[in-house]
């Protein structure tokens, strides 16, 4: 297993401090960042981003709230032609409302650093209903992923995954199986992972698992400590 790296503070003084020390060289070979949804200071990608490697993959997860406000700046950033996806990850469960229609996705942007980013299709292959028929041209029974991940299903509440903070699910963890989808065909073994929202540290779970570095940045202590209890009985 790769080694973890646990930063409890602001990410942006901690990505700051890591490029210092990294004599200005940037070291993430991905960024995931399951941000605050409807948190509109988006001054943290100042100093996030500049940790990306040429040719690194960026995914910024969030919903209605801010995504617009984000393609557009990133847009600019990375430059327009460097959107990769605008990946829909749904989920059918909660509430309904009685008059509009229910949200049940979060939206997640993929952008690319440089055209000679990493992409292994091969490692997440699904079945394909067309499976076994004449019209399963290569004969595989296997297809890549859409970009609407509605084959994924519901992360539920009583998963044994599911980390829990005074008795209750920490808010807005993310199943390993999204992590698989969205970090197997973009790195390799030994690759490196920034997380500058790590929560309840799913991507370091995912990470120690399949052999990645992990960088981890959390803000809030309580829910740090769970990550890195998380983490280290994942090590052991």
């Amino acid at each position: 297993m790769m080694k973890t790296n646990l930063y409890l503070g602001d990410n942006r003084v901690i990505c700051s401090n890591l490029l210092h020390h990294n004599d200005d060289i940037p070291f993430a070979d991905v960024i995931y960042a399951d941000c605050i949804y409807d948190d509109t200071d988006i001054s943290w990608l100042y100093s996030v981003l500049p940790c990306l490697k040429p040719n690194g993959i960026f995914y910024i997860q969030t919903d209605y709230h801010t995504v617009a406000q984000y393609k557009l700046w990133l847009d600019d950033y990375f430059g327009k032609n460097s959107l990769i996806n605008w990946l829909i990850y749904k989920q059918e469960w909660g509430g309904v409302p009685k008059r509009a229609f229910p949200r049940k996705h979060d939206d997640i942007l993929m952008y690319h650093n440089g055209k000679d980013y990493k992409f292994y299709a091969d490692r997440i292959q699904i079945p394909k209903i067309t499976a076994g028929t004449s019209l399963d041209k290569k004969g595989t029974g296997l297809k890549t992923p859409c970009d609407v991940f509605d084959d994924l299903g519901n992360f539920h509440t009583n998963s044994l995954e599911r980390i829990k903070c005074g008795g209750r699910n920490i808010q807005w963890q993310k199943p390993l199986k999204l992590m698989n989808r969205l970090l197997l065909p973009v790195t390799d073994v030994g690759d490196t992972i920034l997380d500058p929202f790590m929560g309840s540290g799913s991507t370091g779970a995912w990470c120690l698992e399949n052999d990645r570095r992990f960088i981890g940045i959390e803000n809030t202590s309580k829910v740090f400590e769970l990550a890195e209890n998380r983490l280290n009985n994942y090590e052991n």
